[in-house]
């Protein structure tokens, strides 16, 4: 639990939640924090939640007594160089800065955002905490949910930049500083700059490439006595295997550990699971889902314990696999996730060729794109070329009206007229300071923010607090690793048929054929279509029938009757709106009531 607070009001809303959580307070200046211990030096107090993974360099080059904690470290680094300090850590953590000489603080996020910050005004100045959870109960006043915020999630879309589920409380994004003093100033202190791109020959740029996603998974796994990897049958868990098979100090006891599905075929990957086990040398468990367990439950003691909905159907799938982890001390769980955006192919380059007024060569790029396949027709590539290369260079203006007009039909959406609008003016913001080509800011936003909208980290950092191991994550939250994939020269990655082909090509001989050939995906969707067919399903139409049904006043009038009305009919894409709708009644009702989640289902079914 991390909770601080400036400003004598939320110092005072801090000191009583550490009073009911027996926990010490500690102060410096109008800070209150409690959940993670300082240390002080010189003017600066400071309290680092998290992992730097640049330690020791760091004391290398600001040298002084031994430090004894990050927070330490950190502390010495402000003294030295002020509030530059947070651009010089690389990890994933929440830094908490009391400037004891004018008694201010910032509050920051490392630079791709691994650790979530949520924060609240309150009187002259704020309180702040990684979950909403713990301001939630030091607020003397509840909150309602945020209108838009809700919308946007409806439509699985994730939450809005800087904004939460609730009204009260805002998000900080990531490579950002919460400046308070004399009022509340949210400052960017990074962006990625475009230097151009690296030279040498193919062979040379995946070769590299290989070498620094090796690094990240090096710089995951140090410091862990039994690091493991969530391995599936793609291309990206099997390169975390090949990373941690490839350790300066391989014999640390890493494992591998898997969840199979002997009973969907179309789902399961046993087989490409115990090939790439087998080939990087790493022990294998893995734990079979048979589908009768409900996807519901998991999902409403999340929102019981978090006060948020979960981000994922599957939490079924992979609890049982943390619990096993746990049995073989395993104090540290990589994965691939983040691997099919970093790797992947960033296809305005397109638009570039265009603008630039190379429409040949913008025309050729089109027939490379991975999945055309070898001769692609004409009208796979006007699409192409339409989505790729004159989509993004159509105006904002423009976009928002055709964002209004598709959301103008009775049947086009769930949600209201007036909620669509607002979702259209939110979804067209700047870059963020990017500057440099449409391929390149496109790229970098997706690796430095756009996660931010699906509430990746805070989603995984819940999941860590449960799971009680650390969820490390090389291809999410890699700074160093980001740099290296935004400096690739684009053009290479075009393939017609083949994505990631840049690591595809680094892999050979690394991990099994079969894997590196892969370029299907499985289909999870089975899981989701037996459970809302089953009891999961009638469990949640029943509550969201009711009329009272708190869903019901963000939705068109009628809407959700309809839905509820296709029945066993519906189609996937109806199903996933009933599973989004459900988990999102069911949480504005856990707002509204006291009583436990699974209780309110229960009375309702």
């Amino acid at each position: 639990m991390l909770l601080g607070g400036w400003g004598d009001r939320a110092a005072e809303l801090v000191g009583r939640a550490a009073e009911r959580a027996g926990t010490p307070l500690e102060r410096g200046g109008s800070t209150a924090v409690l959940g993670v211990a300082g240390a002080t030096d010189g003017s600066w107090r400071c309290w680092l939640s998290g992992r730097i993974t640049n330690a020791a360099d760091l004391s290398e080059r600001f040298p002084g007594p031994p430090v004894v904690s990050p927070s330490a470290l950190v502390a010495r680094l402000h003294s030295r160089v002020g509030a530059a300090a947070c651009d010089l850590l690389r990890g994933t953590f929440v830094l908490i800065s009391a400037d004891l000489e004018r008694d201010s603080v910032l509050v920051a996020r490392d630079h791709l955002g691994g650790r979530p910050l949520v924060y609240s005004r309150v009187g002259d100045g704020a309180l702040f905490a990684e979950h909403e959870r713990e301001i939630l109960d030091a607020l003397p006043a509840a909150s309602g949910p945020d209108r838009i915020a809700l919308a946007q999630w409806i439509q699985r879309l994730g939450i809005p930049t800087e904004r939460t589920l609730y009204e009260a409380i805002s998000a900080l994004p990531a490579a950002h500083q919460l400046v308070i003093k004399e009022g509340i100033e949210v400052r960017r202190y990074w962006a990625p700059r475009f230097e151009g791109t690296v030279d040498g020959s193919r062979r040379e740029v995946s070769e590299r490439l290989r070498e620094q996603a090796f690094d990240a998974v090096e710089r995951a796994a140090a410091g862990s006595g039994r690091p493991a990897v969530k391995l599936s049958g793609g291309l990206d868990s099997a390169c975390v295997a090949a990373g941690l098979a490839a350790r300066a100090n391989p014999a640390s006891g890493a494992v591998a550990l898997s969840a199979v599905f002997p009973n969907n075929p179309g789902t399961d990957e046993s087989k490409l699971i115990a090939a790439s086990a087998a080939q990087t040398g790493l022990p294998l468990e893995c734990l079979s889902y048979d589908g009768s367990e409900s996807l519901l439950a998991p999902a409403l003691r999340h929102i019981d314990r978090w006060r948020l909905p979960p981000a994922t159907q599957n939490l079924s799938v992979w609890e049982p696999v943390m619990a096993r982890a746990r049995s073989f001390g395993v104090d540290a769980m990589l994965d691939g996730e983040g691997g099919d955006e970093l790797f992947g192919l960033a296809p305005q380059l397109i638009a570039d060729r265009l603008r630039a007024g190379r429409c040949l060569s913008a025309w050729a790029l089109t027939g490379r794109i991975p999945g055309v396949g070898a001769h692609p027709g004409a009208r796979i590539r006007l699409r192409a070329l339409r989505l790729f290369g004159i989509g993004p260079l159509v105006p904002d203006r423009a976009k928002r009206w055709k964002q209004r007009r598709d959301g103008e039909g009775p049947s086009a959406s769930l949600l209201r007229p007036e909620d669509l609008e607002a979702l259209a003016e939110l979804r067209q913001g700047p870059d963020g300071g990017l500057d440099g080509p449409l391929w390149w800011r496109s790229l970098a936003r997706d690796l430095t923010s756009g996660r931010e909208l699906l509430g990746v980290s805070a989603h995984l950092r819940r999941a860590e607090v449960a799971d009680g191991i650390d969820l490390r994550h090389p291809f999410l939250f890699d700074r160093e690793l980001v740099d290296v994939v935004l400096a690739q020269p684009p053009e290479l990655q075009f393939d017609p048929d083949r994505d990631r082909v840049l690591l595809r090509e680094a892999l050979a001989g690394r991990i099994p054929e079969q894997v590196r050939g892969r370029y299907s995906k499985s289909d999870f969707t089975p899981l989701l279509v037996a459970a809302l067919g089953g009891r999961d399903g009638h469990r949640l139409e029943a509550a969201l029938a009711r009329p009272d049904a708190p869903i019901r006043e963000f939705l068109r009038a009628g809407a959700l009757d309809r839905l509820l009305g296709e029945g066993a009919s519906r189609p996937n894409r109806a199903l996933f709106q009933l599973w989004q709708v459900g988990i999102a009644d069911a949480w504005l009702r856990g707002i509204e009531r006291a009583e436990p989640l699974g209780e309110v289902q229960e009375k309702s079914a």
